[in-house]
């Protein structure tokens, strides 16, 4: 039961925090390309991003094949690496969120096989034991 209190409330506030990301990206391209050239990333990344991210919600959610969930997991996990190395590096504000964020991702991840079926081969099974 925790560990399905876990995955849940992890991966819905993550696809959230992502959602609304895409939302920003859709709702006002301008300010979201230079945001990215502030921070030293090209402003085509923008349009890349809002498909990447729709992609990736839709992929863990449906999870339906579950290596394309795992993928989306990893693009997720990278994603949000660069983005704290980006704000880090650039003095911009929003670490926090982007740790939050990873945080939440590993959680979603590491709990998703105690919560869901199939089962993701590479997960490690930590949360079998509250299920």
């Amino acid at each position: 039961m925790v560990a399905k209190i876990a995955y849940w409330v992890s991966t819905i506030l993550f696809v959230a925090l992502y959602a609304f990301s895409a939302y920003n990206y859709i709702s006002n391209p301008a300010g979201s390309a230079e945001q990215y050239l502030g921070m030293g990333y090209p402003a085509y990344l923008v349009q890349v991003m809002i498909f990447v991210k729709i992609a990736g919600i839709a992929a863990v959610l449906v999870r339906r094949p579950v290596g394309l969930a795992q993928l989306a997991y990893a693009g997720f996990f990278y994603h949000l690496c660069l983005a704290i190395s980006a704000h880090i590096a650039s003095g911009i504000p929003g670490v926090e969120i982007g740790v939050v964020a990873l945080i939440l991702v590993i959680i979603s991840w590491l709990s998703q096989n105690a919560a869901r079926g199939p089962g993701a081969a590479y997960v490690p099974n930590w949360f079998d034991r509250f299920a």
